[in-house]
């Protein structure tokens, strides 16, 4: 039993103490258990009304006692009586409701579990809508599942099944946690759980204030379902919710946790069966924004109705982007860049040749020369692949796809051979006898050869396809043979590196340069001085502090000198700028409108999440990234485009980050590509403006029209005691008009009089 004056230091202690076990804080089996163990989760409070002890019954001393209250259940104990208390904190499985559990022909049902005294001032019998509680001594209940308050002489007149109350939809019940996995975990199965809700909270998140709503959800769900991912992380309950046809995720946080946890979803490939919804708790909330949910949440007394407009909310798919790295650096010491830029060089001098020279004989030296440099290259990147990579599999399928692309290349030469020593056979000219084909063949005509090398060309191509299913590439995109060559070397050129790596996954947007500077600047001033960032006012002041640093230094000025951008595989021309923003949402940094409108113009389509597009503006500089908080501004717009592309060049990294996460990329590729969709949960204010205009109505049509008094006819339905009230009022209402004309008559009397 751990007691303390405050939930911190109570948080503080339990650290402390964890940090010396010798076993691992939160090993998966252990979290289970403790997540199910129906203790009570003790904190010290003060109580602005009398409040009674409920293993004692006697009063707490005072009117600011230091007793101690269950932030689930509200099940208060002196500090002296807490450890007498029983394991009966609100149920989280089957075994936890022990004999109480109702059992009948149709199967088990959810009893009621009511909590003694400590009741509301207004509280109110459900039974017979009198008062209720005392604040002389522990008397009448409380559900703790359908708030339900009834008297002690009114509770057996109560139904003995719960109804669970208005979270019913969302709450899975005990009942139906009744078995565990072989792994032991505990397993949800229950058909009346069509779509329960799933909530994680991040409890640093909010000011260090999730640990509220962690609390008030636990306190209107079942607590099993109720997470924090500080605590284990969102794997733990998934992992109990995965068995569920369709569920429900509410992440209570900011844009990091929404993204760790739809990470995880995709490792249990969970995104068919579920929606997610977002509670803003973070300092940008940008999702949480464009899904209808509000940059901000900080009044955990709204979660009840929070959780009735998740029940209403729409399922809008979520674009999910994968970015993909490309280091310039080279894996293998065999084939050093200065080979590389040799190769690069030939190939190019001899592309040259072919696409400007007319005269037939060079263009087929160049081909030549081309396909033996390639060929050779093949070659020297086979051997060294096959070296240098530590899984046999892969050196073994690398080496077949260069010696397939060598057999094509050998085919392309030795016709290329043979057109060369061929003789030029004017059109209309008759061939020479079959006797001398072995001595001086006919010359076949340009296009003829062309058609040799398209056929080459689509060889290339599958072998190329090959590659990309195990190392997808944009970089094939030419339409004609030569193109095709070249577009081939450069794919060999990124199989001398490592295999391309998914970095990251992005949900919002990407950003290089200045924004990611300043992104990446504010992380490490968060790490080194976790105070001086602990709320979303100190945040945004230090976003504006960097910020305006920037107006003066400039650091990537001139940034389009250093990146290459390409949107389709197609080349885009950049202004002097110092960063590149790749928008999927339209929200960016806080709720700026970055792309500077939401409707199709003559230019562009509008912007959209589930598109598969992506949108590509300029950033130059900090004071337009302010001013575009307050007006939308366009002529930064780069492109609309399903892939982006971006090469960085020169010896020095350059600041890129992700959803508000930053790092510092080397020179080489950096590729964002379509990764999955995810559904996520939209509030649609005017979908719920309709309904409650609906059930406005529908109340209005239920209630039983009453007849009209004065009417002669209506007397006809009412009842005899209503008649009877009907008619005494008829006889005080003539009594009071008598009284006041005679009161009317007497004074114009005497007004008359005095005249």
């Amino acid at each position: 039993m751990l007691c303390a004056e405050s939930r911190k230091e109570m948080e503080d202690w339990i650290s402390a103490l964890k940090s010396v076990q010798k076993w691992e804080t939160y090993e998966a089996s252990q979290f289970n258990m403790e997540h199910f163990s129906g203790m009570h989760n003790w904190y010290a409070c003060s109580h602005a009304r009398p409040t009674f002890c409920n293993v004692c019954r006697e009063a707490l001393p005072g009117v600011t006692s230091h007793g101690l209250s269950c932030e689930v259940c509200k099940f208060k104990a002196h500090k002296r009586c807490a450890i007498r208390s029983t394991n009966n904190c609100k149920w989280t499985t089957l075994a936890s409701i022990g004999n109480d559990i109702i059992e009948d022909e149709d199967g088990v049902s959810m009893p009621h579990q009511w909590l003694e005294g400590n009741l509301p001032v207004s509280a109110k019998c459900v039974v017979c809508d009198r008062n209720c509680g005392s604040v002389r001594r522990l008397q009448d209940w409380r559900c703790l599942w359908c708030k339900a308050i009834v008297h002690n002489s009114c509770k057996e007149q109560l139904g003995k099944v719960c109804p669970l109350g208005q979270c019913k939809v969302s709450i899975i019940p005990p009942t139906a946690l009744n078995s565990i996995d072989s792994d032991g975990f505990w397993k949800a199965t229950s058909p009346s759980c069509s779509s329960p809700l799933l909530v994680l909270v991040n409890s640093k998140s909010g000011d260090n204030q999730g640990v509220k709503f962690l609390r008030r959800f636990r306190q209107l769900l079942n607590p099993a379902q109720v997470f924090d991912l500080m605590n284990g992380g969102p794997q733990l309950g998934l992992r109990l919710f995965q068995k569920f046809e369709t569920f429900r995720i509410l992440v209570c946080g900011g844009d990091g946790s929404v993204g760790w946890v739809l990470s995880e979803l995709d490792k249990l490939s969970l995104h068919k069966q579920c929606q997610l919804g977002v509670l803003p708790l973070g300092t940008g909330n940008d999702l949480a924004r464009v899904l209808g949910w509000g940059g901000l949440c900080d009044d955990d007394a709204q979660l009840l109705q929070i959780l009735e407009k998740l029940e209403r909310a729409t399922t809008k798919m979520l674009d999910r982007w994968s970015v993909m790295t490309y280091e310039v650096v080279s894996c293998l010491n065999d084939v050093s860049e200065i080979q590389i830029t040799q190769y690069a060089d030939s190939v190019a001098t001899h592309l040259t040749k072919i696409l400007d020279s007319d005269k037939h004989s060079d263009v087929i030296s160049s081909a030549q020369f081309l396909c033996g440099t390639v060929n050779d290259f093949v070659a020297e990147v086979g051997k060294a692949y096959e070296r240098a990579t530590e899984n046999k599999e892969e050196a073994d399928a690398m080496a077949k796809k260069c010696a397939m692309l060598n057999e094509k290349l050998d085919s392309l030469v030795k016709a290329l051979s043979e057109d060369a020593n061929a003789q030029l056979v004017p059109s209309g000219s008759i061939s020479p006898d079959e006797s001398d084909t072995d001595q001086s063949r006919p010359f076949r005509s340009r296009e003829q050869l062309m058609l040799r090398a398209n056929s080459l060309k689509k060889a290339l191509r599958q072998i190329i396809d090959q590659a990309e299913k195990g190392n997808p590439s944009p970089y094939v995109s030419g339409n004609n043979w030569i193109l095709g060559h070249l577009h081939t070397f450069i794919l060999l050129v990124s199989l001398c590196h490592r295999h391309c790596t998914e970095k990251c996954v992005m949900n919002n947007y990407f950003g290089i340069g200045l924004d990611a500077k300043i992104s990446l600047e504010f992380n490490n001033k968060r790490d080194e001085h976790p105070k001086k960032c602990s709320s979303r006012t100190k945040n945004m002041m230090w976003y504006g502090v960097l910020g305006t640093k920037e107006l003066v230094q400039k650091t990537y000025k001139n940034l389009e000198q250093r990146v290459q951008l390409e949107c389709d595989g197609v080349p885009m021309s950049l202004p002097s700028l110092q960063g590149l923003a790749v928008l999927n949402i339209p929200s960016y940094a806080g709720g700026i409108n970055f792309w500077g409108g939401t409707k199709e113009d003559n230019n562009f389509g509008a912007p959209s999440f589930d598109d598969k597009k992506l949108e590509v503006v300029a950033v130059f500089g900090s004071m337009q990234m302010a001013m575009s908080r307050v007006i939308n501004l366009q002529h930064h717009r780069i492109a609309q485009c399903r892939q982006v592309k971006i090469t960085i060049l020169g010896d020095e990294g350059v600041p890129v980050q992700v959803d508000g996460e930053a790092w510092i990329q080397p020179p080489g590729i950096v590729q964002i590509v379509h990764r999955n969709r995810a559904q996520m949960l939209t509030r649609d204010r005017a979908f719920e403006s309709t309904l409650k205009s609906w059930e406005d109505k529908r109340k209005g049509d239920s209630r039983p029209a009453r007849p009209r008094l004065n009417s002669q006819q209506s007397m006809e339905y009412l009842t005899e005691e209503e008649c009877a009230q009907v008619q005494q009022l008829g006889l005080v209402a003539d009594t009071l008009i008598n009284r006041c004309v005679c009161v009317c008559l007497y004074e114009e009397s005497v007004t008359s009089t005095q005249m």
